[in-house]
């Protein structure tokens, strides 16, 4: 069995439907707060989750600078990778690009559009010319030079990309699965709901908000096998 390994931030980014469906894999977890990191030759593939920390302030933690070292490493060893919100911003910062505070908070179901490349990309095989994703961020990221851009929205153009071959960021979440959904909605509830941009979710008739998470869901779900497949892991 091929060994892989994920990254942890923040209890907030639990991994969710991800941890559901690596079950039967050989997992090691490593909180990138308190534990070394190991070396990444060592393993199949690697996912960097979220967490609600900030790139740009690596004097608070200074944990950052040693995960940035360890995804060139990744990068210059062409190990598979999937960077989720914090993943894709840390694998962005890694890759020289600017990680900075968004002109808005972007909190909820959002549809983005899959640019020419993302279409022939085998990351998003199967899905639609739309990909239904969950964000709770704060901050984007610049497009890395060389990356290939992959995703994109009115509010934020930099949603998904890849760098080389097997190396990708994301902006947006994949891994919720219901209970992790009902989690987010509640700690978020009393900060977010004044904020135009993240109310929509709280307000909206639970059969929509139900409908919305299943797109999401089976988007998810594909986009995560895809990964898997693309890399001889499903």
């Amino acid at each position: 069995m091929k060994h892989m390994l994920t990254l942890m931030h923040s209890h907030k980014s639990r991994q969710g439907s991800i941890g559901s469906l690596l079950q039967d894999y050989n997992v090691d977890i490593v909180n990138v707060v308190t534990d070394p990191l190991p070396d990444p030759a060592q393993y199949a593939a690697i996912i960097a989750f979220g967490g609600d920390q900030h790139v740009y302030e690596e004097e608070q933690y200074p944990y950052f600078a040693q995960e940035k070292a360890f995804l060139r490493q990744v990068v210059a060893q062409d190990i598979p990778f999937l960077g989720i919100c914090l993943g894709g911003q840390l694998l962005a910062a890694a890759l020289g690009a600017s990680v900075k505070r968004h002109t808005l908070t972007e909190f909820g179901f959002y549809d983005l559009q899959i640019t020419e490349e993302g279409r022939n990309d085998p990351l998003f095989a199967g899905l639609p010319d739309y990909h239904r994703v969950f964000h709770w961020h704060e901050d984007t990221f610049d497009l890395p030079a060389g990356a290939i851009l992959l995703a994109t929205s009115e509010n934020t153009k930099n949603q998904a990309f890849r760098y080389g071959n097997r190396v990708y960021g994301l902006q947006y979440h994949i891994e919720l699965d219901e209970p992790l959904f009902a989690a987010w909605l509640h700690e978020a509830m009393d900060s977010l709901k004044s904020d135009i941009i993240g109310s929509a979710v709280f307000t909206m008739p639970e059969q929509e908000r139900v409908q919305h998470f299943s797109v999401y869901h089976e988007h998810s779900h594909i986009l995560l096998k895809n990964f898997l497949k693309m890399n001889n892991l499903y």
